[in-house]
């Protein structure tokens, strides 16, 4: 999955570029970056496997909710 993809389902779990940043850690500047699509194809090792981390913690979680619960949030 590409950087650009795992910020944005990141950010669409609620969270801010502010936030997300802060959780990485990394610049805001460089989250918005990451949306535009103007980075990603030689991002740090480290900030990409933080990304992909969080990604796993929020993002699986919320695919793998029952269907029943997904209807009612």
């Amino acid at each position: 999955m590409d950087t650009k993809k795992i910020v944005e389902e990141l950010l669409a779990t609620g969270l801010t570029q502010a936030q997300l940043a802060e959780l990485v850690p990394c610049s805001q500047s460089l989250i918005a970056a990451f949306v535009g699509g103007s980075r990603g194809k030689q991002t740090s090792f480290v900030i990409v496997d933080r990304l992909q981390k969080l990604h796993a913690m929020r993002c699986d979680e919320q695919s793998q909710e029952p269907e029943a619960e997904k209807e009612t949030v």
